[in-house]
């Protein structure tokens, strides 16, 4: 008895012979950012050149009629690339996050350059498919290039946020002229913040218990354009896009949609996923987080109850990679994570049953807890369990302070000063229209200051991430046919014995996963009819296995007269397919 399996597709790899073009961002004067138009030529400039390699696809068009791209990256045949294990990385969801974007770019432009002439980017792009959506929200981030510059998460969708039967109607204005859309603080006394104590650039929400006057407004920069007593409270509409997802959508809150998925944005990412049911990991960059902090988890409830919390036979997984995550961007400890409801990440979990992982690319508190712990000495006789109770007595004195948040900003402020000072603008008076003989200052965090970090760190943040997006790559399941015994029991009638090996980290399901029955088990097929089996069937339906070298096999007993070989499938919709024929021993 012998066993043949298929090869696997060799292809010729196209030699980048124009490397250092394409590291050299493309970008809008001044900025280390792309543009729509850099973004999409840049693109396209990469599948040019790796033909056999990129596959570039618009999977919808925003309000505004820009294209949301699809980046497919992987060797061979679409047919072939569509079974692989895959993993789907989506940025740019919110307006303000262009770090997001950077950095899946990036991560592209090191994956191609690698392979080459690293035999194990090679392998990876022969045996998996990465899909990458650079930016999902296209229209908000053009904000970032318009003048005046303004932040903004959501798209561009009209919306009345006053209820006046107006639409974006009492927008920012850019009263001094620097291009800017920043903040301005009255002197009011119907105002509720105070200035603070250490720090009189900051505003604190005034505690009379503190001997605190609620003396000063805090308000975007602008005028009262429809003259109603209030100020910028209908400006640029739009839906968060990471808020318009099925799983615990919020129907009464405002900017996240009529309904879910009513955006063509997330609609297209929506059906794109489905109709890519390989997808095993997801990882979305965005201001939600389970990275940063282990999320909490729960066992499945009763029969038709949904599960709020990850499954805890699958919290593990997320566990290790907020370890893999840390590690990474250089953190030893966990950070405070954040979260969002009907979130796209979420809703790949809850709903659709994948590992699916939520990061924010950079953040000042990220820099912050990587440049104290760049401060500190080492200490040799601090192990993981004095860390974590550090950690848990730093949290129980921090919940006692209720100065906490001033607390934040003041440390905030501080690493700005040293690493980006240009990032807060000193307060400017200006003689303000809608406020005649009162104290109107202009100033603040310029735009995208506190989601994106200074210009100088990107390279290095860029680095990082892309070291744990290839290390994600690593850990889809992957099967291998690790035995097949063929015994003739006479009379022309043979035992098969398949043995499947998971040699990936990850299940081929996961505990959810089986729960949602939105992945479909594995599954054996034998070519033979079914009037052959004297035990088994030709389809065969196997659990979850689990990964690092989780083991599953089938026994078949069939009557075979006039066969010398046997076909087989296997088939998983995250582990990917192998084909092969057995050779059968000879009747004698």
């Amino acid at each position: 008895m012998s066993v043949s399996i298929a090869p696997r597709t060799v292809l010729k790899r196209i030699a980048i012979t124009t490397l250092l073009v394409l590291m050299v961002p493309v970008c809008a004067v001044g900025s280390p950012y792309r543009d729509y138009k850099s973004l999409r030529k840049h693109l396209a400039s990469l599948a040019e050149r790796n033909p056999d390699l990129v596959h570039l696809d618009a999977i919808a068009r925003s309000l505004e009629r820009r294209r949301v791209w699809m980046v497919q990256i992987g060797a061979g045949p679409e047919a072939e690339r569509d079974h692989r294990p895959a993993m789907l990385v989506v940025a740019g969801s919110e307006g303000t996050d262009l770090a997001g974007s950077y950095v899946t770019v990036s991560w592209i432009e090191r994956v191609l350059a690698a392979y080459e002439d690293d035999p194990e980017i090679a392998r990876l792009l022969e045996t998996t498919t990465i899909y990458v959506v650079p930016r999902l929200n296209p229209d908000a981030a053009e904000r970032f290039f318009a003048d005046p510059q303004v932040e903004t998460s959501a798209n561009t969708r009209p919306f009345d946020d006053d209820h006046d039967g107006l639409l974006d109607e009492d927008g920012p204005d850019d009263l001094n002229g620097d291009g800017l859309i920043t903040y301005m603080r009255v002197l009011d006394g119907n105002g509720a913040y105070a200035l603070d104590s250490l720090d009189d650039r900051l505003l604190v929400e005034a505690d009379p218990l503190r001997e605190q006057a609620a003396a000063w407004r805090y308000l975007t920069e602008g005028l009262d354009n429809d003259h109603d007593g209030t100020w910028n409270e209908d400006g640029l509409g739009g839906v968060h896009l990471d808020r318009n997802f099925p799983f615990d959508y919020d129907y009464l809150a405002t900017h996240v949609g009529l309904h879910p998925v009513s955006e063509n944005e997330t609609r297209g990412l929506a059906d794109f996923v489905i109709d890519h049911p390989n997808i095993g990991i997801v990882l979305t960059y965005g201001d939600a987080d389970n990275l940063l902090e282990c999320p909490e988890s729960d066992s499945p409830p009763e029969r038709r109850k949904p599960l709020t919390a990850i499954d805890e036979k699958d919290v593990g997984y997320y566990r290790e990679m907020g370890k893999l995550f840390r590690e990474s961007l250089g953190l030893d400890d966990e950070l405070e994570n954040s979260s969002h409801r009907g979130t796209f990440s979420d809703w790949m979990y809850f709903h659709r049953g994948r590992l699916s992982l939520a990061a924010c690319p950079w953040s000042p508190e990220i820099a912050i807890a990587r440049t104290e712990k760049e401060a500190e000495p080492e200490d040799p006789n601090r192990d993981e369990e004095a860390a974590e109770n550090e950690q848990d007595e730093t949290k129980e004195e921090s919940d006692e302070d209720a100065d906490e948040k001033a607390e934040t900003e003041r440390r905030r402020l501080e690493w700005f000063d040293r690493h980006a000072p240009e990032a807060f603008l000193a307060w400017q008076p200006w003689e303000h229209p809608d406020f005649p003989g009162r104290r109107v200052e202009i100033g603040g965090y310029r735009p995208f200051t506190r989601t994106n970090p200074p210009d100088a760190m990107l390279g290095d943040i860029a680095e990082k991430h892309a070291a744990f997006l290839t290390a994600l790559l690593h850990k889809l399941p992957r099967l291998v046919v690790r035995e097949v015994q063929v015994n003739h029991l006479g009379n022309a009638v043979f035992e098969i014995t398949i043995c499947l090996e998971n040699t990936g980290f990850l299940p081929t399901v996961l505990s959810h996963g089986e729960r949602t029955r939105e992945v479909h088990p594995t599954r054996i097929t034998l070519d033979i009819d079914d009037a052959r089996f004297l035990s088994g069937g030709k389809i065969t339906r196997l659990p979850s296995i689990s990964g690092s070298g989780g083991t599953a096999s089938t026994r078949y007993v069939v009557h075979l007269p006039q066969r010398q070989e046997v076909g087989f499938a296997v088939v998983s919709a995250l582990a990917g397919q192998i084909r092969g024929m057995i050779e059968l021993l000879e009747d004698q």
